[in-house]
């Protein structure tokens, strides 16, 4: 069954029903349901079709765990719909509303085969506003995970609905350094980014911090590595730092150059050798008694790399 939110969201728990509100679900054109006469704090009750409910596109809860929903719908099927979602009109599309709290509901609700939901109405009319009271009311109830929070606040700052971190710190009231790091997040491999959908509640923000400094000096294998272990082994961001730090500790190898050696004949003796690396570094070495052969490959040399005479002193 679905549980009465706490705190401020507490208030719209206790909601009685009132009459269902009569209209189509097929037309297209706005409509102004007519509101249940029950009234919350100030806010009106009302039955909305599905259609005309759209999703916060600011929510702070961006992921859904697929099992929450169908325990959830399953509920809602037995027992129907216990708790209202919180909803504000459309200012932008006059007989739509926007869902400002309640995502899981209606998704279950979805599930559950039914195209109504309940929803008390909040007067609202910007999208910071829609930002900040699902952020207070997630906090409240079940708070959101930080991959939640860093999709949603980089959402708000690519739409430059606030321009910069120090603004999203006085919107949501956490420190600078929680912001800034949780923002690091999306900084890591896609399919890192996949592996916190998958496990929000193992990488916090300290954890998932420190899975982005040891991505920054790993390959995606070594990352992915790692976060299967904090999945597995529930490694503290403490332990995460002990890894990281012992890893970068490490004297970093130098590749092995690979080299090719060829020999220097005159008719049947070897006289000398040169020996080329990848790096592009060519030395040869070359003995030859003959003053007059070694003087003419002195100044066939000297013409080639434009050489000159060496001051001894």
């Amino acid at each position: 069954m679905e549980r009465a939110p706490s705190g401020l969201a507490g208030a719209f728990a206790g909601v009685s029903r009132g009459a269902s509100t009569t209209f189509s679900a097929e037309s297209e054109a706005p409509f102004s349901p007519e509101p249940v006469p029950t009234k919350a704090e100030g806010r009106t009750l009302m039955k909305l079709s599905l259609d005309r409910v759209i999703d916060n596109p600011f929510n702070a809860r961006q992921i859904y765990n697929p099992d929450v929903i169908k325990e959830r719908a399953a509920s809602i099927a037995t027992h129907g719909q216990r708790v209202p979602a919180l909803a504000c009109e459309d200012w932008h599309r006059p007989g739509y509303f926007i869902l400002i709290d309640g995502h899981y509901r209606k998704r279950a609700i979805q599930a559950a085969g039914k195209n109504e939901i309940e929803c008390l109405i909040e007067p609202i009319s910007t999208d910071l506003e829609l930002y900040r009271l699902s952020f207070l009311l997630n906090a409240e109830r079940n708070a959101q995970s930080s991959l939640d929070n860093a999709l949603a606040w980089q959402r708000l700052l690519t739409e430059k609905k606030v321009d910069t971190e120090e603004a999203l710190v006085e919107l949501t009231g956490l420190s600078w350094g929680t912001v800034n790091k949780t923002l690091a997040l999306l900084k890591l491999p896609p399919a890192a980014l996949d592996r916190l959908r998958e496990h929000p509640a193992k990488f916090g923000v300290a954890v998932g911090y420190e899975m982005f400094l040891f991505a920054k000096s790993a390959t995606e294998d070594e990352v992915m590595s790692l976060m299967q272990r904090v999945v597995d082994e529930d490694l503290s961001s403490r332990e995460l730092e002990s890894l990281r730090k012992k890893r970068q500790s490490k004297p970093v190898r130098k590749p092995k150059e690979v080299s090719r050696q060829y020999k220097i004949r005159s008719g049947d003796a070897q006289v000398g050798f040169i020996k080329e690396w990848d790096s592009g570094k060519v030395a040869f070495e070359v003995r030859l008694p003959d003053s007059k052969e070694r003087d003419a490959l002195v100044e066939e040399l000297k013409r080639r790399f434009t050489l000159s005479e060496v001051d001894p002193s």
